[in-house]
């Protein structure tokens, strides 16, 4: 354990310097990824048309983050930038994320002591927190939200009333991420254990009219929004989900691929956050505690949703995304699992070995996550691992097709419609009406055609058949960047070249991965006319 001579301040302190290396790290990355900018065109909908909608009047729930979008566009009827308040949000959830583990490891301790600081010292270091506090996506609120309603749990066990903001918690997050569902039952499980605990030892259920208003809580919250989005979009679940995990497979060893893409993007979580040296004392921190105490409730809340979250992303694939935004709350919960066996295990070795092991430990890991920043960021790192793509990689993407929408954007004309590949940066910048190739926001592709990629996110990929019943006026799916004015031939142009569409190249100064020019498809009737297009 810590010596005496620490005091109340220094583990303040260590927070504040958590704080401002999670600053200073995630200003590193600072970037919007393409995913955001798909909720950023609903936003944009939303606060402009009062329509929740990737293309007006098609409701298509093309999103997986409700909260976190009506967020931006309450952002944009105040005038402010999404790609500013999504940057600036994310880092407020993110402080947040570091002072709620704070004192969700008081609690699991009983009393304030420097290890509580070790946990957000790791987060603050960590490669993966960081650079999904950039970003522009919701994974920061999430794992706010999720660490709350554990820290609700935790609470609970001394103070029945703490139930209440889980239940709030878990309905927000429920209403940020399809995953909320899951934690809601996990730690419901939980919480009942402890319930189950407190009458067996008192024949009593001492919090049972909190936990009543809880559970009544989330149901007010959670149960009219899941009603309205039924209603609005007709469907269960988002139009993402039929996306990525519905549907046969057009081969059945796609399945066993997919499995497997999923079980190394775990694997490789657990090697660049060097978790899988640490495993046994993480496994140490989940085992110690007695039962009925707080230290055993945030145990237990760790261990099930370990066990319940690891194999639902392996069987999804894990994510084309890298350093793991996917699994933001394993970061958090791993960090807390290992400090809470490291503060268990020291004591038995010296009395005065605490300080060294954390020290060792929080150096080693910021300095092993500060060459996997920097290896993440290296210009030229775009190749993908087992379909998971670079920080650096989709970087350069999102920019790329930011300056392509930009470019273009003055050259539609109302009635234009596109298919695009990624339906973030480009229809954004362009306010196309759109769909995606995938089907993110095209209902007809999600539930109409097969999987048939073992690609987290993209196994699905419209057919030139139904694209053309779409009659669109461009096929940016169809498309080469290259670096010399000279038009290449696209492989994929035959379906559409014998169907009225032609070859269209235009220079784009700015895009900065494979050259400034940009070739696709557009209807020769259409007779597009831009600035840039080379002839």
């Amino acid at each position: 354990m810590f010596p005496p001579m620490s005091s109340d301040r220094v583990r303040w302190l260590l927070l504040a310097v958590a704080a401002g290396v999670l600053v200073a790290h995630a200003l590193t990355y600072n970037f919007v990824t393409d995913d955001a900018y798909i909720s950023f065109v609903f936003s944009r909908n939303l606060a402009e048309h009062g329509e929740l909608s990737f293309n007006l009047g098609h409701p298509v729930e093309g999103y997986t983050n409700f909260l976190w979008t009506v967020i931006m566009a309450l952002g944009m009827l105040l005038g402010v930038d999404p790609e500013v308040s999504s940057r600036v949000l994310g880092l407020a959830c993110a402080l947040g994320t570091l002072y709620v583990t704070f004192r969700l490891m008081e609690r699991a301790l009983g009393r304030p002591s420097p290890w509580c600081a070790v946990p957000p010292l790791l987060l603050a270091c960590s490669s993966g927190f960081a650079c999904w506090t950039s970003g522009g996506l919701e994974t920061q609120l999430f794992t706010l939200l999720v660490v709350v309603a554990i820290d609700g749990v935790v609470d609970a066990v001394q103070r029945p009333g703490a139930i209440i903001r889980s239940g709030v918690a878990l309905a927000l997050s429920a209403m940020t991420r399809p995953e909320g569902l899951l934690v809601a039952g996990v730690l419901g499980l939980v919480h009942a254990t402890t319930i189950l605990g407190a009458f067996r030892a008192y024949r009593r259920w001492p919090g049972r009219t909190w936990d009543l208003i809880a559970a009544a809580a989330f149901l007010v919250l959670w149960g009219p929004w899941f009603y309205w989005r039924y209603r609005y979009y007709g469907h269960l679940w988002p139009n993402t989900y039929y996306v990525k995990a519905a549907g046969p497979w057009t081969d059945p060893k796609l399945a066993t691929e997919m499995y497997a893409n999923g079980a190394h993007y775990i694997w490789v979580w657990l090697l660049q956050t060097r978790l899988l040296y640490l495993l046994p004392v993480a496994v140490v921190g989940l085992v110690i505690g007695r039962a009925r105490t707080p230290r055993f409730a945030l145990a237990l809340s760790c261990l099930l949703l370990s066990v319940v979250y690891v194999p639902y992303v392996i069987s999804v694939g894990g994510d084309f995304m890298g350093l793991h935004r996917f699994i933001m709350p394993l970061f958090v919960i791993a960090a807390v699992c290992v400090t809470l066996g490291l503060e268990y295990i020291t004591p038995l070795l010296h009395r005065r070995a605490g300080p060294i092991a954390a020290v060792l430990l929080v150096g080693a890991f910021a300095f092993s996550q500060y060459r996997l920043t920097r290896e993440s960021l290296r210009w030229g790192n775009f190749a993908p691992d087992r379909g998971i793509d670079t920080p650096a990689f989709l970087i350069v993407y999102t920019e790329d097709r930011a300056a392509i929408g930009r470019a273009m954007a003055p050259c539609f004309v109302p009635g234009d419609f596109s298919i695009v590949g990624g339906a973030g940066a480009q229809p954004y910048f362009g306010r196309m009406q759109a769909i995606d190739v995938f089907g993110l926001v095209s209902d007809r592709v999600a539930h109409e055609e097969p999987r048939m990629r073992a690609r987290a996110g993209h196994t699905k990929w419209g057919s030139d058949a139904l694209l053309a019943e779409y009659d669109p006026t461009f096929v940016f799916s169809c498309y080469q960047i290259h670096g010399k004015p000279e038009q290449p031939r696209l492989g994929c142009a035959g379906f559409w070249l014998a169907r009225g569409y032609e070859q269209v190249t235009m220079h784009v100064p700015g895009m900065k991965q494979q050259g400034q020019y940009y070739t696709f498809l557009a209807k020769k009737a259409r007779n597009f006319q831009c600035p840039g297009r080379v002839h």
